[in-house]
Order: structure tokens, then C-alpha cells, then sequence
């Protein structure tokens, strides 16, 4: 595989999908085990709450990070 250059399109978009898979796995289960031990409520897993809400902020994430990689790299 050939080295992918930290400022380029295919480094953002392995970046986001990276960050969206352990946000998809991640935040349901710390919302679980927040649920389950802390404030002893029942665990309601809802699309928007663990599936759009995740995908968005690690979206943002992803590209932020990119942006400040970018700007060191230069």
C-alpha cells in the first residue's frame, strides 16, 4: 500500500471513517455502562441518539483533526 500524505482527500476520508467506526461502537457502550452502573436508568437505544448523533460529532472530529495535520505538515 503506498504511503497516503496526512494532507490529502484520501487521508481525511480514512481519518472520518476511522473515527466513525469507534464512535459507532464506543459511544453506545459507554452510554450502556453509564446507564447500567451510574444512574441505574433502562437502556433505550434509539437511531438518532447512538447511530446519527455519533456519526456527526465524529464527522467534525475527523475533519478537525485533518485540518490541524494539515496545517502542521506545511
Amino acid at each position: 500500500m503506498k504511503n497516503i500524505d496526512k494532507g490529502s482527500v484520501k487521508y481525511l476520508i480514512l481519518q472520518i471513517l476511522t473515527i466513525d467506526i469507534f464512535g459507532l461502537i464506543l459511544y453506545p457502550l459507554f452510554d450502556f455502562l453509564l446507564c447500567k452502573f451510574i444512574t441505574n436508568s433502562n437502556f433505550a437505544y434509539t437511531v438518532y441518539d447512538h447511530i446519527i448523533s455519533p456519526l456527526v460529532f465524529c464527522t467534525i472530529v475527523g475533519f478537525v483533526f485533518w485540518l490541524v495535520d494539515r496545517k502542521k505538515s506545511k
